[in-house]
């Protein structure tokens, strides 16, 4: 399931997300674990969105995180895992701590 979540920080935020917990709403807990790696398939076209190999030179320039032996990879968005389910609605608080 993915999320957008909206803050007001500019930038990679979610980058200081990992390694901690998340609350979404009242129930759900989770934990990001680590960043989300990008390839190639974010600069294609999809339905109504034309292709933008931009996408990529952008994340390789501004936001590339250590994956140890994978090297140095561009990423946008996290990966988390879950610690407490619930019902996630539109406009619930999303909480980091």
């Amino acid at each position: 399931m993915n999320f957008v979540v909206e803050t007001p920080q500019t930038g990679f935020v979610e980058n200081e997300w990992i390694g901690k917990d998340l609350s979404i709403g009242e129930q759900v807990k989770l934990h990001v674990a680590c960043g989300d790696p990008r390839c190639v398939m974010t600069t294609l076209a999809i339905d109504d969105l034309p292709q933008d190999t931009d996408i990529l030179r952008v994340l390789v320039k501004h936001n590339r995180i250590d994956f140890g032996e994978g090297g140095m990879l561009p990423c946008a968005g996290v990966y988390a895992t879950v610690g407490g389910t619930g019902v996630v609605r539109v406009g619930d608080r999303v909480a980091v701590g």
